[in-house]
């Protein structure tokens, strides 16, 4: 086994301590998406910023039952070979809180970095896969087609880089597209580009700016570059343009629907909530804020096909849709392919590992996870705020060698 370094927590970095906090030590909007800032931020995101309540109803709590099991001993080799346990990857991966859920019952919880059971946490790019199967379900009750042009529906778009492409390839991420002015891209892989940064509220509007300043103006201003379904490409304006196609068509805010159709019937602890931009606009891509065993409810919820809480929330339909994958050629020609992705796809905004495996995720920025394994019965809901920085994404990529190894260890 190798031996791991020891991660640093937000009070021991001395984020946000004293009143007030000394200056390199405080946490601002500007700061928030950054190292190390991310180890308070994550799980203060509503003092940073403004956001639109997902109510949880008035029905009772749906409890979950406990049987936990000691899993210190799983072990798992990492893609550099070195032997890990199951308590080395949290430690490695800036772990927040873990939940683990098999056959519907909490085997294992943990939190760290000063997280609580209660405590509401960012699911970042992870929020994407709660947006993507909110519109399967349109889809599936008849609200839009698929496979139509999306200017159909949004035709703000005709003009843009979108023009032409079909519904489902929004869903995919194959979109050919990309953005007018690509010259401010940040190593920020949530903001993406600096005007989008700005469009989405992540960074304030600069005194002589004159670019987009909505979600709405900018995405009419994105270009095309190539042909449309040929390979995925990872680009988070794709999940806006789903979720102004959910609104348009609801009349509903994304907030609204999310509430109506979903976390009302789950039974969760706590209201959620979306981050939202200028013009309220919510950030369908990354912005979603639930506990920790909220997302757990959510993931048990699609591993039931639907069924949780004593109803169908779901269609079952909808479910089965996700579990066949998406394209691998597509992803194997996509710039996030690797010797490691090798039969991965992305499908309907969740990323699919290889169908002889059967997974799917939803994974965010700074080491999210919400991995779902149908024939391991297995839940895994993690949060955490991993480092940016760190070599090579090590901390955040462990746990797609541990999981595999977790569900292979409980079938």
């Amino acid at each position: 086994m190798v031996t791991q370094s020891k991660t640093f927590t937000a009070s021991e970095i001395g984020l946000m301590r004293g009143f007030p906090p000394p200056p390199d030590k405080r946490v601002t909007h500007d700061n928030q998406l950054l190292s190390p800032y991310t180890r308070w931020s994550f799980q203060n995101s509503l003092k940073l910023n403004c956001a639109a309540e997902v109510w949880r109803g008035n029905q009772p709590v749906a409890e979950m039952e406990y049987a936990l099991r000691d899993l210190h001993n799983v072990s798992y080799q990492d893609w550099s070979g070195d032997w890990l346990t199951f308590d080395d990857m949290i430690e490695l991966s800036y772990t927040d809180g873990i939940v683990v859920l098999h056959h519907g019952k909490i085997i294992y919880e943990r939190y760290l970095n000063g997280m609580q059971p209660h405590t509401l946490h960012a699911w970042a790019s992870a929020s994407k896969s709660m947006t993507g199967t909110i519109a399967l379900m349109l889809a599936h009750e008849g609200l839009f087609d698929l496979d139509e042009a999306i200017v159909t529906y949004l035709p703000e778009l005709q003009h843009s880089g979108f023009g032409n492409a079909t519904v489902r390839q929004v869903m995919e991420m194959t979109t050919a597209v990309t953005y007018a002015d690509t010259s401010g891209n940040t190593e920020n892989m949530v903001t993406e580009n600096w005007q989008y940064a700005i469009a989405m509220g992540w960074h304030p509007k600069p005194v002589d700016y004159t670019g987009p300043e909505t979600c709405y103006d900018l995405l009419p201003t994105m270009k095309k570059e190539g042909e449309h379904g040929v390979r995925f490409t990872y680009q988070t304006p794709n999940t806006d343009v789903l979720a102004w196609l959910i609104k348009r068509l609801c009349n509903q805010s994304l907030a609204e629907v999310m509430q109506e159709r979903i976390w009302s019937k789950l039974g969760v602890e706590r209201d959620a909530f979306w981050l939202v931009g200028p013009a309220a606009v919510e950030t369908a891509g990354s912005g979603l804020i639930t506990t920790l065993r909220d997302m757990a409810r959510f993931g048990q919820m699609l591993l039931q096909k639907g069924q949780f809480n004593g109803q169908q929330i779901v269609p079952r339909a909808v479910i089965e849709a996700i579990e066949q994958g998406g394209d691998p050629d597509a992803f194997a020609r996509g710039p996030a392919a690797s010797p490691m992705s090798e039969g991965y796809s992305y499908h309907h905004q969740w990323w699919m590992a290889p169908r002889t495996d059967g997974a799917y995720y939803a994974l965010g920025y700074a080491g999210q996870h919400l991995y779902i394994q149908p024939k391991a019965q297995l839940v895994v809901a993690k949060f955490a705020s991993y480092p940016v920085s760190a070599p090579n994404g090590e901390e955040f990529y462990s746990a797609f060698a541990a999981f595999p190894s977790l569900a292979k260890a409980l079938t």
